[in-house]
């Protein structure tokens, strides 16, 4: 089996419903449920109406389990129909079960190595791409990701340009010094919340920042540190109210009123994580 292919199997074709949280390519929040098209332990290609920009942090969760977890977008595919696209997405945390799967860490050298070049600056790279990177590149001949050279995320596409010992030297230092070492990463939204607490005072709050571990939000109505409180993210009239268990963990007085941040319970966090099945992928041997 070829090594294209073997990359593949692992690879499940199934409509999972999950719920999109981020900022569209003009910077304005949102909030879309939609389907995947298909999933792996990198990613996943998911369907959806709003446009993203790549390189971008989005929070998927999965709407049977309940689990969220940040997933950075590589690039856009065929326009489906109307405004809908699809969109692959590259999971920043591939341990996570989010998917309700283990899936078996891959054999060394399984992911493909790709000479690519900036379009701008042509600073040529030998990367190893995940398995939606590598499809992205494929549908459209591009993808995204930041180059020191230009100082920002810019174009790359498949370079004809010689490999030489300094591009593969760059690529080893490049693996060794990857890396975020913030464990949660915060993403500027703005969207209307549901906050309520144990005595049943409640508030349309606005948050200021999201993560899967907690958010930040703004409120007049007064919340005490330690107090158990229900999120309700995002918050519409015309929806049944889907709500997370979380605790103050701070507040800070502003001149609209009060910002809390809070985190969602351990509990819940468990018990978004209960259910779990393995998979292996099917390799050569």
């Amino acid at each position: 089996m070829s090594e294209a292919a073997r990359r593949r199997t692992d690879r499940i074709l199934a409509p999972v419903r999950i719920r999109v949280i981020g900022n569209d390519v003009s910077g304005v929040s949102f909030a879309e449920e939609t389907v995947t098209v298909t999933f792996n332990r990198q990613g996943a290609r998911i369907s959806l109406t709003h446009s993203l920009l790549p390189e971008d942090i989005v929070l998927i969760m999965n709407m049977e389990n309940s689990i969220e977890e940040e997933f950075r977008v590589v690039g856009g595919f065929q326009q489906v129909f109307g405004d809908r696209r699809e969109w692959g997405v590259e999971a920043v945390n591939p341990e996570s079960e989010i998917w309700g799967i283990v899936f078996e860490t891959p054999a060394e050298g399984v992911q493909p190595k790709v000479l690519i070049e900036c379009a701008a600056c042509k600073k040529a790279a030998q990367s190893s791409l995940s398995s939606i990177q590598y499809e992205v590149l494929l549908a459209t001949g591009m993808i995204s990701r930041h180059c020191d050279r230009c100082g920002e995320t810019t174009r790359w596409k498949p370079s004809e340009q010689p490999l030489t010992a300094e591009i593969i030297a760059a690529a080893a230092q490049t693996k060794m010094s990857k890396g975020d070492t913030r464990k949660v990463r915060r993403l500027r939204l703005v969207m209307r919340i549901r906050v309520r607490n144990a005595w049943g005072v409640a508030d349309i709050a606005q948050t200021r920042d999201v993560s899967k571990a907690g958010l930040c939000f703004l409120s007049t109505v007064r919340f005490q540190v330690g107090e158990d409180v229900y999120i309700t993210l995002p918050f519409a009239e015309n929806q049944a109210p889907v709500e997370t268990p979380a605790k103050v963990v701070w507040s800070s007085e502003s001149t609209a009123g009060r910002y809390y941040g809070v985190c969602y319970s351990q509990c819940e966090r468990r018990r978004r994580a209960a259910y779990t099945v393995t998979i292996k992928p099917l390799c050569a041997a």
